[in-house]
């Protein structure tokens, strides 16, 4: 016959198991998903602490399923998991392949310039006929010009590598852009 304390620890036991699951399930729909980042890294979190902390409540137990091993391996691939997704976010960006890019920008008049390059940007002045060169590894990159005169004709070209990815030519303002996601 088993014994009611060997029935209560078969049930945290899988309760234990199946936070560790949902936790796990949470970080990958999450991060497949766009989900905010705060919410993905912190619930596994502390799902998998209190699977944790119900693992080792119930580890004096040697009979019931799961065992004690799986319960506490879960537990703590559960609270590692978001950790090593921060790690392999930030190790691809390192090693992300880099690229030249040119943005030029050709207008009768002077123009303000954004120059996108990932999650930053830098605004300037610039006369007509100006272009630069960056090294950029991120995924979004390009160039907003603006005249102060709508009625300007202003010209863009972005090019990568030698290849022209992105022309545009427009009275008033003008964007030409690089998405990894879309071109």
């Amino acid at each position: 016959m088993v014994a009611e304390g060997e029935i209560t620890t078969t049930r945290t036991r899988a309760l234990s198991v199946a936070l560790s699951v949902a936790a796990l399930v949470f970080l990958v729909a999450g991060v497949l998903l766009s989900w905010s980042r705060a919410a993905v890294l912190a619930l596994p979190v502390i799902l998998g602490v209190i699977a944790l902390v119900l693992a080792f409540r119930a580890r004096r137990s040697v009979g019931g399923r799961p065992g004690p091993a799986v319960a506490f391996l879960l537990a703590a691939v559960a609270i590692i998991a978001p950790a090593l997704t921060v790690i392999g976010v930030i190790l691809a960006g390192v090693f992300a392949p880099s690229a030249t890019y040119t943005l030029t920008v050709d207008s009768p008049e002077p123009v303000t310039v954004i120059i996108r390059d990932g999650a930053d940007s830098t605004t300037e002045q610039w006369s007509s006929g100006r272009s630069i060169s960056l090294d950029s590894s991120q995924g979004v990159v390009g160039i907003d010009a603006r005249a102060s005169e709508p009625t300007a004709v202003i010209s863009c070209e972005l090019v990568r590598d030698g290849r022209t990815i992105s022309t545009d030519e427009r009275a008033g303002s003008v964007d030409c852009g690089y998405n990894a996601g879309r071109n």
